[in-house]
C-alpha cells in the first residue's frame, strides 16, 4: 500500500507539471526581434544578438522574421558579412512579451540603427494595421499618405505629415482592402516613393519603409514586412 500511494503522488506531480508547461497564459519571460538589413551600400550583413547569430549574410532589404530572445539587456549588433566588427550596435532592454523590430541603415561609413517597438495585436473585425518607416537617411523629413487610389493624392490629407529619418507613424487603421503608400518631400505632393497594390486582409497588420536604393541614394525603394 505505501508503495501504491508512492506511485500516485509521483503521477499527480507529473500531471500538475504537465498542465502547468501547457498553461499558454504562463510567463515566458522571453520577447521577440527581428532585423532588416537596410545599409544601402553593404552588400550582406552578420546580425548577433549579444553573441547569439540571428543571421548570417543577410541580404540588402532582408530580414529573417522574428527571433525569440530571452528579457533583459541586449546587444544588437550589425556587421558587414565575414567581418568580425561591428558596424553599429543597439542597445536595448528587452521586454517580456514585447516584439522589436530593428533597421541597420546609413551606409557604410556613416552606420545607424533604429529600433521599434511592435504592437502585433490584431485590430478589430474588418480592419486592419499599417505602419510607415522613414528609414532612407538620403530622403529627409517625407509626408506619408495611405490612399485607395494614387489619383487621390492631390486632395488628400496626409495620414503623417513631417515623418523624420529614424522614425515610423502610429499604426494607421483602415479597412481591409488595398491599399497605395506615397511618401512625399514634406509639405508637397511631390512623390519621393509610392508602393503600391499593398493588399492586407482583415485583421492583419503590415510595415512599409522607405529605404535608400542599393549604393545609396534615390529613388527610393521600399520593404514590405509582414507583421501578422
Amino acid at each position: 500500500m505505501r508503495s501504491l500511494h508512492r506511485i500516485l503522488l509521483a503521477l499527480s506531480a507529473v500531471t500538475l507539471l504537465t498542465a502547468c508547461d501547457d498553461d499558454p497564459s504562463g510567463p515566458s519571460n522571453d520577447g521577440r526581434v527581428r532585423v532588416v538589413h537596410a545599409i544601402s551600400n553593404v552588400a550582406a550583413t552578420d546580425v548577433l544578438l549579444n553573441t547569439t547569430n540571428y543571421k548570417t549574410n543577410l541580404a540588402y532589404k532582408a530580414n529573417d522574421g522574428y527571433r525569440t530572445i530571452a528579457t533583459g539587456a541586449t546587444a544588437i549588433r550589425i556587421r558587414k558579412a565575414g567581418v568580425a566588427t561591428d558596424l553599429t550596435t543597439l542597445n536595448q532592454n528587452i521586454v517580456n512579451a514585447t516584439e522589436y523590430t530593428v533597421f541597420a541603415i546609413g551606409t557604410e561609413a556613416a552606420p545607424q540603427s533604429m529600433i521599434l517597438t511592435d504592437n502585433n495585436t490584431a485590430p478589430a473585425a474588418g480592419k486592419v494595421k499599417l505602419r510607415a518607416v522613414n528609414a532612407a537617411v538620403a530622403a529627409g523629413a517625407v509626408d506619408v499618405y495611405v490612399l485607395s487610389n494614387a489619383n487621390e493624392l492631390a486632395n488628400a490629407t496626409p495620414d503623417k505629415a513631417n515623418l523624420e529619418v529614424k522614425a515610423a507613424t502610429d499604426y494607421i487603421i483602415k479597412n481591409a482592402g488595398t491599399y497605395v503608400v506615397i511618401f512625399t518631400t514634406t509639405g508637397t505632393k511631390t512623390a519621393v516613393l509610392s508602393v503600391g497594390n499593398v493588399q492586407i486582409a482583415s485583421g492583419k497588420i503590415r510595415t512599409i519603409a522607405a529605404v535608400e536604393k542599393v549604393g545609396g541614394g534615390t529613388p527610393l525603394e521600399s520593404v514590405v514586412l509582414v507583421d501578422k
